[in-house]
C-alpha cells in the first residue's frame, strides 16, 4: 500500500493579513503531524512519500504529476481551523484530478468532524491523536473491509458521514516513533531564529499545564517524554540527517524544571555539538535552569508576555507580574541566551492607551525579538467561549461548513477596533526593529547570506505594510 501525504501551500487568513509580512517570513519548518503520521503508516508497512508544497517550491501541475508517478492509494492532508478553506482548495483539485481517495487529520477534525466531513472531497477522517486509530483505519482500508467499530475515526456510508468521536490518548508518549524525516529535505527548512543547517522543530511534550485563555493547548492532557527519550531523538536527527538546530515546539518547555535540567545533562554528558530554542513562561524559569540550557546550547528562549496591563493578564489567566517578566529577561540575557517576546493585542479590556503602554514596555525590556499579535478567538478557548456568550455563535463551525461565512471577528469588550489595533501592531514593529541597538546586533551577529536576505525581506515588510493609523 502507498499513501502519499500533502503539506499544501497556504493563503494568508483574511484575520492576519495585517501582519502578513511577518508570517511569510518566517521561513519553512517541517510539517511535524504529517511526519508523524509517516511514522505510523510506515510502522504498518506502508510506502509513503511526503510531499511539501511550500518548502520545495511545487507547483500544483508539478505536486500532480509527482503524485500520479507515485499512484498512491490514499491521499492524506493535516488541516487547521483558521486554514482550512486554503488547503480544502488543494484537496478538491486534486481529488478531482485523481480520484484518490482522501484522508485528513489535525486538531480542527476533534472540534469539528461532522463540519469537515460534509465536504465531498474529504473520504476519511481522524478525531484526535493518530497513534492509535490510524493502524486500525489502515488495516480495514488495505483489506477493504468495514470501516464500522473502529474508535476515532470517520467515513463516509451511502453518501453518509458516519463518525465516532472517541477521543483516545496514547499515555506513554516515549512509545511514539520519531517524526519521519528522512522523507523531506532537512537542508530546505529554517526559520527567524536558526542559526545553523540543517534545522528542524522538535516536540518533547503533549498539552499544557498552564490555562492561557487565548489557548486550547491546555484542553489536551498534558504528557512529557522523558529526558532519554527526548534526547535520543536529538541525537538521530543528528547523526542522520546532520541536523544541529533545533526549534522545540512545546508550548511551555520549562514547565518541570528537573526535567530540563535532565534533559540538558544528557545532552552535555552525550557530547552533542547542537544548538535550540525553547518557548517558556516567565514564572517556570530560574536562573539555575537558564544556566543549564546555555551550557546544553540552548541560544533563544521565546517568552509568552502578551501585555503590560495587570487586568488583562489576569483575563488571560497568565498569573504573571511586570516585575517578573523584567527579572526573568535580564538574567536570561546576562546568561548569553537570547530572548524573543510574544504580545498579544485586543482582548477584553483593552484600549488605546493599554496597547501604548503595552508597546512601550516590550521597548524598555533587553528584548532581542518581538512578535505582536492580534487576537483571534479560536475554538476550545476561553476567549472562544466569551465571544460565543457576547454573541459570536460558532464562528469557525459556520466557517467550516461555507467559506462565504468568513467575515472579520471585530473585538468585544475594548476600546479599540481591530483595525486600529492592525495600525498599533505594525508601529510596534517599526519601533522595535529599526533601533539602532536592534540594528546593529543583527548585523554583527550575520552568519550567512541566507540570514541577512530574510532580514532584509522581513525590514522591506515592515516599511511597506500600511501607514500609521494610531494618531
Amino acid at each position: 500500500m502507498k499513501v502519499s501525504l500533502i503539506f499544501t501551500s497556504i493563503e494568508v487568513n483574511p484575520h492576519n493579513k495585517a501582519v502578513s509580512f511577518r508570517d511569510e517570513r518566517l521561513g519553512f519548518v517541517p510539517p511535524l503531524s504529517l511526519l508523524l503520521v509517516a511514522a505510523i503508516l510506515e510502522k504498518e508497512g506502508v510506502v509513503v512519500d511526503l510531499i511539501d508544497m511550500e518548502a520545495e517550491n511545487l507547483s500544483y501541475t508539478e505536486t500532480l504529476k509527482r503524485i500520479k508517478s507515485f499512484a498512491p492509494d490514499l491521499l492524506g492532508f493535516t488541516v487547521t481551523t483558521w486554514s482550512f478553506h486554503s488547503v480544502l482548495s488543494w484537496i478538491n483539485k486534486f481529488k478531482a484530478d485523481t480520484a484518490i481517495p482522501v484522508l485528513v487529520g489535525g486538531e480542527h477534525i476533534r472540534l469539528y468532524p461532522n463540519e469537515t466531513m460534509s465536504h465531498e472531497s474529504i473520504d476519511f477522517c481522524l478525531v484526535g491523536e493518530a497513534e492509535l486509530p490510524l493502524p486500525e483505519f489502515i488495516k480495514a482500508f488495505r483489506e477493504d473491509r468495514s470501516f464500522e467499530g473502529i474508535k476515532s475515526i470517520g467515513y463516509k456510508k451511502d453518501g453518509k458521514a458516519v463518525i465516532d468521536r472517541t477521543l483516545q490518548f496514547v499515555e506513554d508518549i516515549n512509545s511514539v516513533p520519531f517524526p519521519a524525516r528522512h522523507l523531506i529535505k532537512n537542508e530546505l527548512y529554517e526559520n527567524i531564529l536558526s542559526r545553523k543547517k540543517n534545522f528542524t522543530a522538535l516536540l518533547t511534550s503533549r498539552g499544557c499545564p498552564f490555562n492561557c485563555a487565548f489557548c486550547s493547548h491546555n484542553q489536551l492532557k498534558y504528557r512529557a517524554r522523558s529526558p532519554k527519550n527526548v534526547v535520543d531523538e536529538i541525537e538521530l536527527n543528528l547523526n542522520q540527517h546532520n541536523i544541529r538546530d533545533f526549534d522545540i515546539y512545546d508550548s511551555t518547555f520549562t514547565a518541570n524544571e528537573q526535567r530540563v535540567i535532565d534533559i540538558c545533562e544528557e545532552i552535555r554528558r552525550r557530547k552533542l555539538k547542537v544548538e535550540f530554542t525553547v518557548r517558556s513562561r516567565v514564572d517556570v524559569v530560574s536562573r539555575e535552569m537558564v544556566g543549564s540550557l546555555k551550557s546544553a546550547g540552548c541560544h533563544t528562549i521565546l517568552y509568552g508576555i502578551e501585555s503590560s496591563n495587570p487586568d488583562i493578564l489576569k483575563m488571560m489567566n497568565k498569573r504573571i507580574s511586570l516585575e517578573l517578566v523584567t527579572e526573568a529577561i535580564n538574567y536570561t540575557k546576562q546568561s548569553g541566551i537570547k530572548t524573543l517576546g510574544f504580545f498579544l493585542f485586543g482582548f477584553p479590556g483593552e484600549t488605546r492607551q493599554t496597547i501604548e503602554d503595552t508597546i512601550r514596555f516590550s521597548l524598555e525590556l533587553p528584548l532581542d525579538y518581538a512578535l505582536y499579535s492580534i487576537l483571534l478567538p479560536m475554538p476550545d478557548t476561553e476567549i472562544y467561549s466569551y465571544y460565543q456568550e457576547h454573541g459570536l455563535g460558532d464562528y469557525w463551525a459556520e466557517y467550516t461548513l461555507d467559506e462565504s461565512k468568513m467575515e472579520q471577528i471585530e473585538f468585544i469588550g475594548t476600546g479599540v477596533t481591530r483595525a486600529e489595533t492592525a495600525a498599533y501592531a505594525l508601529k510596534a514593529y517599526k519601533q522595535f526593529y529599526f533601533r539602532t541597538r536592534i540594528l546593529w546586533n543583527r548585523f554583527k551577529t550575520l552568519r550567512s547570506i541566507g540570514e541577512f536576505r530574510r532580514l532584509l525581506s522581513g525590514a522591506i515588510g515592515i516599511l511597506t505594510n500600511g501607514g500609521d493609523k494610531t494618531n
